[in-house]
Parts: C-alpha cells; structure tokens; sequence
C-alpha cells in the first residue's frame, strides 16, 4: 500500500490545509490522549501514527471540533490496542507476557494503579470508557464528547456513570482478592 507523504496529502477542512498541519497542530493532543490510556511512550506513538494514517487513508468530512475527533480516535485506537494486548497475554506463554517495568521504585504503586485502570477500561463498553476517558482523563464537556460521539449531552453522562459504577464493581473485586 503506498502512503503519500504528509505534505501532500489532501486538504481536510476549511480549518486546516492539510493533513501535515493537523498532525503539527494536534499531534501532542493526540500523543497525551493515547498515553493516558497507555501509560506506554512507545504505544503511543504508534497511536498517534495510526491516528494520522486513518486521516490520510479517509479524510473525514464537517468535523465541528479536531481536538474532540482526534482525542476519539485516539483513544479508541489506543483501548483496541489494550484488547490486543490481554488477548495475546492470554495465549503467550507467561515468559513472552511479561513486559518489563521501567518505572522507578518510588513510583511503583502508581504504575501497578495504571495498569489497573487501563486493564479494567479494556473490560467496558467501547462508548463507555471512550466517554470517561474523554471526560475524566482528557477533561473535555459532556457537550464536546457528545459531538465528538454523535451523542447527546444527557447519552454521554449516562455513559460517563456507567463507566464509573462499572469500574468501581471491577475495584471492589480487585480488593476482595
């Protein structure tokens, strides 16, 4: 499949010239969305490639708001690859599965929370954990995630409780181990 370069490419919207001033613009945006899922450099770069690739491949068309649409994609891609990941951790062999800790002893604790939250978001809903991701991660307005979505305000916040209630059972089950 050949890839035309980012400069090249065609023109998204009125807002923006091309592809290249989007991934300049908003690419950190993208990059810290992905991470927040993550917690990986690494995985989020290649979100964040992935975001930019889709944009090349399929141009959308009336996108009210780019960091709302980007931050989407970005953390859809970014649950996927977490999905990705508990699959292959569950037909690897526990040698192959077990990823390296980079972080300092100091900040141990925080690390094996991340990990805790990321695996319990890759049990939810899609909609839902993009929906608190998006809300409580990123900090956007039910209103800026709804149109992001294609939901009402009022369908975001229900999607937003959901989440919460969800990944509080998933604690709770966690802490009665």
């Amino acid at each position: 499949m050949h890839i035309q370069n980012f400069e090249s490419a065609a023109a998204v919207s009125g807002e923006t010239d091309d592809i290249a001033a989007l991934a300049r613009r908003y690419g950190p945006t993208v990059f810290r969305a992905a991470w927040r899922v993550l917690g990986s450099r690494a995985a989020s770069e290649d979100v964040q490639q992935q975001v930019f690739l889709r944009l090349i491949e399929s141009p959308p068309r009336d996108v009210d708001s780019w960091p709302a649409y980007l931050t989407t994609i970005a953390t859809r891609l970014a649950i996927d690859h977490l999905r990705r990941q508990r699959r292959w951790k569950l037909l690897a062999p526990l040698w192959k599965a077990d990823e390296p800790d980079d972080s300092p002893a100091d900040d141990a604790e925080r690390a094996e929370a991340s990990r805790f939250m990321r695996a319990a978001l890759a049990q939810l809903n899609p909609r839902d954990a993009s929906c608190f991701v998006m809300r409580h991660l990123h900090g956007l307005a039910p209103a800026a995630i709804g149109a992001a979505l294609g939901l009402t305000e009022n369908h975001v916040s229900v999607s937003v409780h959901r989440a919460r209630k969800a990944l509080e059972s998933i604690a709770a089950k966690e802490q009665s181990r």
